[in-house]
């Protein structure tokens, strides 16, 4: 899988945990954070959920979650795990 099309997936993904709030396009240009274009906590849950589901890894939520962030910097962390 390429980097951008794990990155298309992800902001894909970000779009259905925002329940359509934040678009595909707007989580790929957001380079911040996804709090800054209104994801809520429990939207950040369902995308933890959609990724873990999805990719079959585990996220590690017990120490530093800032690649969480944004959708490059949660791509580099599943890169950094093999997917």
């Amino acid at each position: 899988m390429t980097a951008a099309t794990l990155e298309a997936d992800l902001a894909a993904l970000v779009a259905q945990a925002s329940e359509g709030g934040i678009t595909a396009a707007d989580a790929l240009a957001e380079q911040e954070s996804l709090g800054l274009l209104g994801l809520t906590s429990l939207g950040f849950l369902r995308l933890i959920h959609a990724v873990e589901r999805g990719y079959g890894v585990a996220l590690d939520l017990d120490d530093d979650v800032s690649f969480m962030d944004t959708v490059a910097s949660l791509a580099a962390h599943l890169r950094e795990q093999g997917i």
